[in-house]
């Protein structure tokens, strides 16, 4: 007996909305049962039109290697994120995480000159975020960050485009500092 559409729609939208990162068609296709990445990007189709349609917040973002996400589209983040329970990085962290982006590939040993001594616990987190990874070199520990990561922001994953990208946005975020003062 097949299942309807709207049941598996249903199915892709709990998955994505659950895993709250990017998932591949290859493994929506494993856990919805489905025959092929195919069936899974005609469901992805019909599920992105609909929240077109209903004018929803959430938008299913295409990302490379045949990934997607559930996301919030980016002009309804800023009135959501005084709703949200918890950021996912406080201060401290996201300061050594938009360190590592700018500087990649960078030592460890770099991070915590420059961040202070905190910065090892903050690598740990962001590490088990699956927002950076670390790499023994000989006696170096070389730091850079993820392909999750740019997705997560919506950067590029190619180093140079993505640095040009995070020095506007920190140039943009200065702008605002300074305009709040």
């Amino acid at each position: 007996m097949s299942e309807t559409d709207d049941g598996r729609l249903a199915k892709l939208e709990a998955v994505l909305y659950a895993s709250g990162r990017p998932l591949s068609l290859a493994t929506l296709c494993a856990h919805l049962k489905l025959n092929s990445e195919m069936e899974v990007s005609d469901l992805l189709h019909k599920l992105s039109e609909i929240y077109e349609r209903d004018g929803s917040p959430l938008e299913i973002k295409e990302l490379p290697e045949r990934r997607v996400v559930l996301q919030l589209k980016p002009d309804y983040t800023k009135q959501a994120r005084r709703f949200s329970t918890k950021p996912l990085l406080t201060a401290g962290p996201l300061r050594t995480l938009s360190y590592v982006a700018y500087h990649q590939p960078v030592e460890q040993k770099q991070v915590a000159e420059a961040r202070g001594s905190q910065a090892y616990r903050h690598l740990k987190m962001l590490e088990e975020m699956g927002l950076i990874s670390r790499e023994r070199k000989g006696r170096a520990t070389i730091i850079q960050t993820t392909p999750d990561f740019a997705d997560y922001l919506g950067l590029s994953r190619e180093r140079a485009s993505m640095k040009r990208q995070l020095r506007r946005l920190f140039k943009k975020l200065e702008l605002n500092q300074m305009e709040k003062r």
